[in-house]
């Protein structure tokens, strides 16, 4: 019994060390196929460009961020694409300024999401049982809190600025990414090659590292599509009720919070970074559907 457990291991392993890459060679080509998949990639390629290029001395504008003049609230025009704010700063600029923190707050919430959630429902997961139930509370409990009354809280505690954003989006983004990652590994921990795996002595950690999330990771870089435009949003939000950016730092958030104020006679100042916000939430939507389907298996198999 046990000579064919390490037997159906070892085809196991030689399976998917030869069909691995091929899954993702094969998801890409499919997602190349969906249009608006496709498209989506390269306009968050954009948007993650325009943002490691603020970090960086490449001029794109003949203006900086933070630089004032005596046009104010202007119209876009050749000069000035976007406009101005009520400050004479060029909005386009502010814009792709802002574009990095956006992205930023988007990407690293997702991180922080998958290192909790990962370990959290892993744990729930693999052992099941009190354990699972204990944690699987914790997550109902932390669920019934309003999200935006803990953020808020987290805001005022932390103070305002990025890392008092970061903490707060951190901490009510991982429990969709937990729960994920513990049905994947119910279901996956009794299958055949984990029995296997178990029968060849190898230990927990070496057996959700190698076994169980390699198997799961297909849903879990799916959801982290959408966590990175709901913390986008999310990030607005905080913005738009005063717990976002102190100026002159900006986000995409705290540029159209200032712009609300102009609605009435100068739309510009909220049209345009809104406009950046949906566009980069609707694309980073299109990509997890198209993700979604290119990495199922079932899919996979039937076309």
């Amino acid at each position: 019994m046990s000579s064919n457990l390490e037997q159906l291991s070892i085809e196991r392993k030689h399976v998917q060390s030869s069909a691995q890459p091929g899954l993702f060679l094969y998801a890409w080509l499919r997602l190349a196929r969906v249009p608006t998949a496709y498209a989506a990639l390269w306009i968050i390629a954009l948007m993650i460009a325009l943002a490691l290029i603020s970090w960086s001395s490449i001029p794109i504008t003949p203006y900086t961020y933070d630089e004032t003049s005596h046009a104010i609230l202007n119209a876009p025009s050749w000069s000035h694409p976007m406009g101005t704010d009520e400050l004479g700063r060029d909005l386009l600029t502010r814009i792709i300024y802002g574009s990095r923190m956006s992205m930023s707050i988007g990407f690293v919430t997702a991180l922080v999401a998958f290192v909790i959630g990962t370990v959290y429902g892993s744990i729930a997961g693999f052992y099941g049982g009190k354990i699972d139930s204990l944690l699987m509370r914790g997550i109902d409990i932390a669920y019934s809190l309003p999200d935006l009354l803990v953020m808020i809280l987290i805001g005022i505690l932390v103070g305002r600025g990025t890392l008092g954003i970061l903490v707060a989006l951190g901490l009510v983004s991982w429990m969709g990414t937990a729960r994920l990652v513990r049905a994947q590994l119910l279901q996956l921990k009794n299958e055949e090659f984990i029995e296997a795996a178990r029968a060849q002595g190898q230990g927990t950690l070496e057996l959700v590292r190698k076994h169980l999330l390699p198997n799961a990771i297909g849903p879990i870089i799916v959801a982290l599509t959408f966590t990175i435009p709901s913390a986008i949003l999310s990030e607005s939000t905080l913005s738009f009720i005063g717990l976002g950016l102190s100026s002159p730092e900006c986000s995409w958030g705290t540029l159209a919070s200032d712009g609300w104020r102009s609605l009435r006679t100068h739309w510009h100042l909220i049209a345009c970074p809104s406009f950046f916000i949906f566009l980069t939430v609707l694309s980073f939507n299109f990509l997890g559907d198209g993700l979604r389907d290119a990495l199922d298996p079932r899919t996979r198999i039937t076309r």
